[in-house]
């Protein structure tokens, strides 16, 4: 009698955990592959270190070579997310801003930018981008030119007297 209640204690968290493994994968057929990473931190580690590289598309480059999908799910900056890589993804994500997918930002770096133009999303978003890129068309930027020629006159013969320029006539 006493095993048998010792055997039931001891199988019956594994089948608990068991059929939870099933409903839970049952129920999230449509989620992207990935890894969450480590507890807490997700991938943020590796995800920083290839950006102090210089190389932040190694990041994105190596889950999609991981994964063999141009749509992964990580855990980044303390949230979970999913990465949508490729024209595909730009085409889903900029056609259907507002519709099927929003602007958001996590916490962490929401808290770090603060309130500003690049965490504005929905209708404010869009009232501030236009207002914002009202001042970059052509006809503003040729206005510009006259007073950037100035200032960078200035900055050289101030701050490079005594110092050798390279002059590049074209690059491309």
């Amino acid at each position: 009698m006493v095993s048998f209640i010792s055997t039931t204690l001891l199988l019956l968290p594994i089948l608990l955990v068991l059929v939870a493994k099933l409903r839970c994968k049952q129920t999230h057929r449509n989620i992207p592959p990935g890894s969450s990473g480590w507890p807490i931190l997700g991938e943020s580690i590796e995800f920083l270190r290839t950006n102090s590289e210089g190389a932040p598309e190694k990041f994105i480059r190596d889950r999609v070579e991981k994964y063999g999908s141009h749509v992964f799910r990580t855990y980044l900056l303390g949230e979970p997310m999913a990465v949508l890589c490729g024209p595909a993804g730009n085409k889903l994500l900029f056609s259907n801003e507002s519709k099927k997918v929003a602007l958001w930002w996590p916490a962490s770096v929401q808290r770090l930018i603060g309130p500003s133009l690049i965490s504005k999303s929905g209708e404010e978003g869009r009232v501030h981008k236009k207002m914002l890129m009202s001042f970059f068309n052509m006809e503003e930027l040729v206005k510009c030119i006259p007073t950037m020629d100035d200032v960078t006159r200035l900055h050289l013969a101030t701050q490079w007297q005594d110092s050798e320029i390279d002059l590049l006539l074209h690059i491309g």
